[in-house]
């Protein structure tokens, strides 16, 4: 291929079309292609990195026909009908996201993005950048497989499991064992409150930037710690939950989403403190707030991970081989941020966690 210079062709392109040398290694580092196209001709002039992003080689010949012919013919509708409204309608965009089909290779995902340029209100062209999002929509695609494992292969036994619930409940009605009674309505109220978690779990994967659903009410939060602590402890035998004398507190707010708060952080600490067996819990009042606070006394966590523990998937290295998702802590930050509170963990590896969570309350009575 010819050169010019010590540029080769398609460097030489680059160099045309975007003269600025801080601007074409932004673009280039960004890995943001840059394109031109002639309305009126429908000449297309593009950066290699452009020619990258739908899977040619830099130095490729690449025109209108060429590009078009690469998107998916299912993508082709919206990326024509974007491109005719910001041609019509000056100061409209062109916004589009395709597929792009190359010979054998796998199947890419391009962002676009352009703005039309209008001489005596006629559209003469227009300049744009493409992105590569592939790795951006396979994860999309990966969580919606997510989604549908969750709401089949989990909801649909758990659905099963409440049905055998009322019915075992019906049975065990009025039975001279109070015991039995008692750990059916538990076990049926903690089903529930399992279907309720995966909802709303679905709700926040299903819509981006969406919230879990908010139930708001006013409750007394000390009855609420007791009642999860005792279904906790009802199943669990290697540890003793310890709950400190609490006052009367009531809060408003979504009393099951605090539930789940108290469920996660409860059973995340006896799951942390395998060789342990006490969990300690306290709820004190300062000002205008309240501090609920859960003590393990397990592998705590290093100091290195504290700051990105209430991520999305996050996993601390030293409890990689404990079975979780790490969507748990991430919800239970969504939640309580939704009631102005905030939380927070003090740990120290190998000597123990602390996780503790503040919120408003409406009303105190020193029991």
């Amino acid at each position: 291929m010819e050169t010019s210079g010590p540029f080769s062709a398609y460097e030489q392109d680059d160099l045309e079309l975007i003269p600025d040398q801080r601007l074409r290694i932004a673009l280039d580092n960004s890995r943001i292609g840059y394109w031109e196209l002639d309305l009126l001709t429908y000449e297309m002039r593009s950066t290699g990195t452009c020619k990258k992003n739908v899977g040619l080689t830099a130095d490729a010949y690449l025109d209108y026909p060429t590009l078009l012919s690469l998107i998916h013919t299912d993508d082709l509708p919206q990326v024509n009908d974007s491109m005719k409204n910001a041609v019509e309608n000056e100061g409209k965009r062109y916004q589009a996201e395709y597929r792009i089909v190359y010979a054998s290779s796998p199947i890419r995902w391009v962002k676009a993005d352009g703005i039309a340029l209008f001489e005596n209100g006629k559209a003469v062209k227009m300049l744009g950048t493409t992105i590569d999002i592939t790795e951006r929509k396979l994860i999309e695609l990966q969580k919606d497989e997510l989604i549908s494992i969750v709401n089949h292969e989990v909801n649909t036994p758990l659905t099963s499991i409440r049905s055998y619930l009322q019915l075992l409940a019906r049975l065990t009605a009025g039975n001279a064992n109070e015991k039995i009674s008692q750990i059916v309505e538990r076990t049926s109220k903690s089903a529930e409150r399992l279907r309720n978690i995966i909802n709303d779990y679905l709700s926040i994967s299903q819509k981006t930037g969406a919230r879990l659903n908010h139930r708001s009410e006013v409750f007394r939060l000390d009855e609420l710690i007791w009642e999860i602590t005792d279904n906790i402890q009802t199943i669990s035998f290697s540890h003793k939950i310890q709950v400190e004398a609490m006052p009367c507190v009531w809060i408003e707010g979504d009393r099951q989403g605090i539930g789940q708060v108290l469920t996660n952080l409860l059973t995340n600490a006896i799951k942390y403190s395998p060789n342990r067996n006490t969990v300690d819990v306290n709820l004190t009042v300062y000002g205008v707030m309240l501090k609920v606070a859960v003590r393990d006394y397990g592998i705590g966590i290093a100091e290195k991970d504290i700051k990105r523990l209430f991520k999305k998937s996050f996993r601390a290295d030293n409890g990689a081989d404990i079975e979780g998702t790490g969507m748990g802590l991430y919800i239970c930050d969504e939640i309580i941020h939704r009631h102005n509170g905030q939380i927070g963990v003090d740990s120290r590896e190998g000597l123990g966690s602390i996780f503790h969570f503040t919120l408003p309350f409406v009303k105190l009575q020193h029991s």
